[in-house]
């Protein structure tokens, strides 16, 4: 169980490597700045208000996946049972290679790395549906990764309109920690898991939260910190004019 829980967080360190590795190739100067990692440009209410629709977002798949019957031998299901069955022996180390890893590995890969590479070639609409794509192929499973998908398109915006990788870590890591507490029964469900109708409530909620918190129905924000990168317009922002 515990060489798992090893392989996971191994797993997590290989792709920060690359995602470090790969800054190179990112324009900017620090590496702060070619990956995104400033502040950005979201307020403290905003933030709070992405986070608040990443949570329903993550809820209402979780629901839907239940209620259309596919939750069964899935990756979801085997990772929630070792979560169940880890956790009262190694707690610490099931958080760090389920909730905290995964929020800044894949993170820094898939939104701070090969989103600002798409960017700079697409821009930030189409970099934002192709780094999903590859986010959700990469969890081998087609459920799983459907699921995993669709949460990229939620954190690929976010990381875009805010102009900083800091609101999708927060968001992943938060979320990955929520998951955690239900995988073990620690968090309960409101109202019936399988409901679809509570299922489609969320998935709408978590659109009209990024919609509100990123501005997407504005056609100007305010420029992000110079520390999220020089090239704002193409890897993390919307174009200037």
């Amino acid at each position: 169980m515990a060489e798992t829980l090893w392989d996971g967080l191994l797993g997590q360190l290989v792709w920060v490597l690359l995602a470090l590795a790969g800054s190179l190739l990112l324009p900017g100067g620090s590496l702060g700045e070619r990956l995104g990692l400033g502040p950005g440009r979201l307020p403290l209410p905003r933030l709070a208000l992405a986070l608040a629709g990443f949570l329903l977002l993550s809820n209402g798949l979780h629901r839907a996946i239940h209620a259309l019957g596919l939750y069964g031998g899935t990756n979801l299901a085997e990772l929630d049972r070792l979560v169940r069955d880890a956790s009262p022996a190694a707690p610490l180390l099931v958080l760090l290679a389920f909730g905290l890893a995964p929020a800044l590995g894949e993170e820094l890969l898939f939104r701070g790395f090969l989103q600002r590479l798409l960017a700079t070639r697409l821009g930030g609409p189409a970099a934002v549906v192709g780094a999903s794509l590859l986010f959700g192929l990469a969890h081998l499973d087609l459920v799983h990764g459907a699921a995993a998908g669709l949460l990229g398109l939620y954190l690929g915006t976010l990381a875009w309109r805010a102009g900083s990788l800091r609101a999708p870590i927060l968001c992943h890591a938060v979320n990955n920690g929520v998951a955690l507490l239900a995988a073990q029964g620690l968090v309960p469900e409101a109202g019936p898991i399988a409901d679809p109708w509570l299922a489609a409530l969320a998935i709408a909620l978590a659109a009209a939260c990024l919609a509100l918190a990123t501005g997407l129905l504005q056609r100007h924000l305010p420029p992000a910190d110079p520390a999220g990168g020089p090239h704002e317009d193409h890897s993390s922002g919307p174009p200037r004019r």
